[in-house]
Formats: C-alpha cells, structure tokens, sequence
C-alpha cells in the first residue's frame, strides 16, 4: 500500500499546485489555456507509470474532431498526454468532486443527453470547434471493459447533417490496453485493469495505483472529412468500424 500512498500524495501535490495557474489562465490568458494540463497530464502518465506507444500521426488541422474509445477514466489522462485538446462529457460530470473541476479548466464541453437537448447540444459542439479548438468524443457513451468497442451513439455526429456547419476533420483513435508489469493482458486480466460496467471508482483506483507500470498503445488513423452524403448515423457506424477494426487487429499483437 505505499506506492498507493506516495502516488496519491505526489498527484495531490502536482494537482493543487498547478490549480491556481491554470485558473488565472482560464480567466486572464485563454490563448494557453491547453499548456498547464497537457504538462499536468504528462506527470500523472508518470506517476502512475502509463507507457504509450503512440502509432499513427496526429492531426494539426484544427479543428479537429477527434473520435475514440473509452475504456477507462485513465483515457482522458493517455490523450491529454499526447495532444492539446478538449473532451466532450455528460452533464453529471461538471458537478463531481475535484473532477468536476479539473474537467472545467481544460474547457471541456458538457452536454444534455436528453433527446429534447439535440439542438442545443449541436451549437455547443459547433461554437467550439469554430474557435479552432479540438475535441475529443467518446460515442459509446460509457467505457467498455477494453476487449471490445460498444455500439457508438450517433447523436454526437448530429453536427455533420446540418449543411450550414463548417467542414470539420474527423481523426479516430484507438486506444488498446496491452500490458500491465510487463505482462501481456487476455481478456479477463484487461478487463480487470480497464473501468467499465458497475464498478466502483475508489477500489478501482486503488488497485490501478497498486500495478507498477500499464503499457497502452494509442492509435491515430487517417483523418478525413466526412461526405456531404453521410447522415450522422452512417458516420457514427463508420467510425466505429474503424475503431473496432484497429482493435481487434491490435489487441494480442
């Protein structure tokens, strides 16, 4: 249990350290408001020993609408590490404890899931992508146990059926769960390591802050922009089957 202790002291060290800078960014110097938590989320790859293989380039086309799995809340940590972006996620999450927060100072955008709030959540994926600012989406609207890809929720590609919207790049990543100790993952031990289902967040933490090192490739495809032909639930089954495609062909290799 000690490296479970010095790794949460050394993160709550590095996190209310950085706190105040990042804020007076978000208030006074919004140009770099990506620099403090792509440096932050750098350090936390370290304290926790994540090790990413990186395969593929990553777009510098801004905007970029970036399209992933989701395994794990280690997820955001692994992109954030890699790229300056923002992240997509449900209302709810604005309101969590220190999360909450963190998620608010990297301009994340929080959405209304209720079909009622379609419109409204179009333009305020729109209004920033619009100031060249990336974002990152995770369609299956929940995290998987990292052996496969859920089915994507199409509401999020809402934005490529209006034709008034601005053409947007898509990216899809993959993000594959490999080894932990240097032992190569199957089915049940990755699914031990990723957070999915109803498991509880803390002793999930708590065994993740146990494993000495958790090596993860990350996989960026070729961006595109979508045919004006595309409904969003085409799209959102393409994507998809880009993702799902590079995870089975990557996952034992």
């Amino acid at each position: 249990m000690l490296i479970v202790l010095f790794r949460l002291i050394i993160f709550f060290i590095l996190t209310f350290t950085l706190l105040p800078f990042q804020i007076i960014i978000i208030l006074f110097f919004t140009k770099f408001v990506y620099i403090i938590p792509a440096f932050y989320h750098k350090i936390c790859c370290k304290i926790l020993g994540i090790k990413i293989k990186k395969i593929g380039k990553i777009s510098a086309t801004k905007p970029t609408l970036f399209v992933s799995n989701h395994a794990s809340y280690l997820d955001i940590i692994i992109l954030s590490s890699l790229f300056k972006s923002s992240f997509i996620a449900k209302k709810e999450v604005s309101s969590w404890p220190l999360l909450g927060i963190l998620a608010k100072l990297q301009n994340t955008v929080f959405i209304d899931r209720k079909i009622g709030s379609i419109k409204e959540q179009e333009n305020l994926i729109i209004n920033h992508l619009k100031k060249k600012n990336n974002l990152i989406i995770f369609p299956e609207g929940t995290s998987s146990d990292g052996n496969k890809i859920l089915p994507f929720k199409s509401s999020l590609f809402n934005i490529f059926q209006n034709k008034n919207n601005p053409s947007i790049n898509i990216q899809t990543i993959t993000i594959i769960y490999k080894k932990v100790n240097g032992i190569t993952l199957n089915r049940v031990s990755r699914r031990d390591t990723t957070w999915h289902s109803n498991m509880e967040f803390i002793p999930n933490l708590i065994n993740l802050l146990k494993k000495i090192s958790i090596d993860i490739e990350v996989v960026f495809n070729e961006k595109f922009i979508p045919k004006v032909s595309f409904d969003r639930k085409k799209l959102a089954f393409f994507c998809w089957k880009n993702i799902n495609y590079t995870l089975i062909n990557n996952l034992y290799r």
